[in-house]
């Protein structure tokens, strides 16, 4: 039997996974979520209690992408036991805010213009899509934008470091 690593600071599922990090199975709680039938979801949890690694296992769970990693990545948790109908249908919107320079009001909204850009970015790259997106916009313009041109998708948005702001 293979030795199980500590994965402290990691909060990439995958990683976790791939590389033989001990972990607490807390797929079930998907299972519960969506119970819940919520349309928003919030996790008010404190720092360093693994809400990155959860909002990344949903990442995985749910995008499309990942559809043939299922097994390798769930199978013996029990959401891979109990797959919901759910699993690998929606395109994801995966919003991070850590690492937007709060040390004034033009360094946050730069910052944060940044990271909307970069991770809408990401998501056209990761679907092939080939939509442009005016940087100079407000971040709720290019948002905007966003929806409109992927109004045909069913699209499950993940918001990590939402309080990275308050907590600089």
């Amino acid at each position: 039997m293979d030795k199980l690593r500590l994965p402290y600071g990691i909060s990439n599922f995958k990683t976790l996974v791939n590389e033989n990090y001990f972990f607490v199975d807390k797929t079930n709680f998907i299972e519960q979520l969506e119970e819940l039938n919520e349309r928003y979801i919030v996790f008010l949890r404190p720092r360093r209690f693994g809400k990155s690694l959860f909002v990344s296992m949903l990442y995985y769970y749910y995008g499309l992408e990942h559809k043939d990693k299922f097994d390798n990545l769930f199978a013996k948790y029990y959401i891979g036991k109990n797959k919901t109908n759910l699993a690998n249908k929606y395109y994801i919107l995966n919003l991070n805010f850590s690492g937007i320079n709060t040390t004034s009001k033009d360094n946050l909204l730069y910052g944060f213009r940044l990271k909307i850009l970069s991770e809408i970015k990401d998501f056209e790259k990761r679907y092939n899509s080939l939509n442009n997106y005016n940087s100079n916009e407000m971040p709720s313009e290019i948002i905007e934008t966003f929806f409109k041109n992927h109004k045909d998708k069913k699209i499950y948005i993940i918001v990590d470091e939402y309080d990275h702001f308050t907590n600089k």
